[in-house]
């Protein structure tokens, strides 16, 4: 099979398009004829050897990807929920081997759901990861609910836009944190008010909110404690020994008083249960993919620079076959 894969750490010159050998397939594991994947900001910090997880990430040679979309050719002798011809999509952590900037992919049963009706395999590349994400920071770290006040940064972003999108659709009501240049987008999505960061911290506003979503990482609760209502919670995608600290911390107080604001760290975890509400809200058009560009495979590099740029709105998108 055809798939991006790299020798050593460093630049994005280090992408390499070749042949790499098809994955064998366990008993829950299934074989896919994979179209699409996308670009996340780890790939690239993978890339370079600068992931916080990095001890996680299979050896080289290294195929670097998380999202898939694609059809099943072969199931494993224990996998029940999926056949043959079956159009999924899905990802994989690098503790499950990454690999998806692939032609062929194995990934488990249930890392997978079926995509809806309707959705190409490039709109649904895009999706797992940062949907994912989204939906286990707002639904399981943060218990989200209707008519909740809910602050998103960085709400223009892959993750940010799903995290709009879900909170909007599960009935909060959302503030977005991103430059007035998308503005217009994040409202379409379902926010109800926008900050500019360029021209407000929002860390002043007289507003106060039930739960602070920072897709970005560069905030933490003690920053953000003083638009954060009491027995609030703030949810970061940084693992930074800050986040994680005041997350030990904070766990313990709320146990004593409800009224605590906590911290939180969403690692997303691949989970074809998630995956399958998130295919819900999907088809219902509740929420809808963002895809800021397409790239074909063989221009990985130009997509991970971009990635790296910050200037995407919604996701990087690679066009597989």
């Amino acid at each position: 099979m055809k798939a991006v894969y790299q020798t050593k750490y460093g630049k994005s010159e280090v992408l390499q398009y070749g042949e790499q050998s098809t994955p064998n397939i366990k008993p829950e594991v299934v074989l896919i004829d994979n179209h699409a994947s996308s670009v996340n900001p780890r790939d690239w910090m993978i890339r370079s050897g600068r992931y916080q997880l990095q001890f996680l990430v299979p050896s080289f040679p290294l195929i670097l990807g998380s999202d898939l979309a694609g059809d099943v050719i072969a199931v494993g002798a224990k996998v029940s929920g999926f056949k043959v011809g079956d159009r999924v999509f899905g990802m994989k952590n690098p503790s499950e081997g990454l690999a998806s900037y692939a032609e062929k992919v194995a990934v488990s049963e249930r890392n997978i759901a079926l995509i809806p009706e309707g959705l190409s395999y490039l709109d649904a590349g895009g999706i797992p990861l940062c949907s994912l994400t989204a939906w286990q920071a707002l639904v399981d770290k943060a218990a989200i609910k209707a008519g909740m006040e809910v602050m998103v940064i960085g709400a223009s972003g892959g993750v940010g836009s799903y995290g709009v999108q879900i909170a909007h659709a599960l009935g909060a009501n959302v503030t977005a944190v991103c430059s007035a240049a998308s503005s217009e987008m994040v409202t379409e999505l379902g926010a109800n008010k926008v900050i500019d960061y360029h021209h407000e911290d929002f860390t002043q506003s007289p507003e106060s909110y039930d739960l602070i979503f920072d897709t970005i990482g560069r905030h933490s609760l003690s920053r953000c404690s003083k638009v954060l209502k009491s027995g609030g919670t703030y949810v970061s995608t940084v693992p930074s020994p800050k986040n994680l600290k005041a997350m030990a911390t904070t766990k313990l107080a709320s146990f004593f008083s409800a009224k605590n604001q906590k911290a939180s760290v969403v690692m997303v975890k691949a989970s074809g249960t998630d995956l399958g509400k998130i295919a819900r809200l999907l088809a219902s058009k509740e929420i809808k993919p963002v895809v800021d560009r397409i790239f074909p495979i063989q221009d990985v590099a130009k997509a991970h620079d971009y990635s790296r740029s910050l200037r995407a709105k919604g996701k990087i998108v690679l066009q597989i076959q």
